[in-house]
């Protein structure tokens, strides 16, 4: 979009300063505007307890990028008559942004990690949004119960073993058959890597979007090609790539 080529157009050394300037005001800002531990961002409120999300999270918040590319994504392709499954809901934030623009019904929301339920259900709460469509689980081919390990930085929390982090079950649920009960059209993942778990087991069906973080230092970028490959057998083209390209959007006819 115009934002991007108008950075690229720009030394580094300058845009790097020009976005440390910009990042420490909107800090500076939200800092003022907080109220009771609350933040609003982009029209979301959020609850910014280092003690709940961690201070590099908090920080995020404050700095006004929080899943920014994500964010992004949203309101650049989101159209008001998609219908969201969220993969890794995090605090609650990118669903609630959805939610905002859909309404009720048109927003479904997984979280792997159970640690982080009251977490997200109370930032619906502050958004005057009480009952979100919000499930516990890890959507893969298979149905049961997994082990989940959940370091002190809850986004790092993950199925692969992690030293030192706590372990808690978790429950399996059958991807494709959630997209055949809902019908979703817009699929948003950020699931740490587990994209390529997703992406590699998914019949897309109604799905026609896809929005999703890639972490290529988890994963390598052979699995990522692979992935997109996989993507392009099924109509979907990259649309959008962010100028870090940790951050992707695909669409089909």
């Amino acid at each position: 979009m115009l934002r991007d080529k108008i950075g690229r157009t720009l030394p580094g050394p300058l845009r790097r300063f020009l976005y440390d300037v910009y990042r420490n005001c909107r800090k500076f800002k939200n800092r003022l505007a907080m109220r009771d531990g609350v933040v609003t961002l982009n029209n979301v409120r959020l609850r910014a307890d280092p003690n709940l999300i961690g201070q590099e999270v908090v920080d995020r918040i404050l700095l006004g990028d929080y899943e920014g590319r994500e964010a992004r994504m949203v309101q650049m392709f989101l159209k008001p008559e998609d219908c969201v499954l969220e993969l890794g809901a995090g605090i609650g934030y990118i669903g609630l942004l959805c939610a905002q623009r859909l309404g009720r019904g048109r927003v479904f929301s997984f979280e792997a990690n159970p640690m982080m339920e009251g977490v997200i259900r109370e930032n619906y709460s502050l958004n005057d949004w009480p009952d979100p469509d919000l499930s516990i689980g890890i959507l893969c081919d298979k149905q049961g119960e997994a082990t989940f390990y959940v370091p002190d930085v809850f986004w790092a929390a993950s199925t692969t073993p992690i030293p030192g982090a706590r372990q808690v079950k978790t429950p399996m649920v059958s991807l494709n058959d959630t997209i055949r009960l809902l019908k979703p059209t817009f699929l948003i993942m950020d699931i740490e890597g587990g994209e390529i778990d997703v992406i590699d087991i998914i019949e897309p069906q109604s799905v026609k979007k896809i929005a999703m973080e890639l972490h290529p230092q988890v994963t390598g970028q052979g699995a990522i090609d692979k992935m997109i490959t996989r993507l392009s057998g099924f109509g979907f083209r990259m649309a959008w790539m962010s100028n870090a390209g940790e951050h992707a959007y695909f669409e089909r006819d």
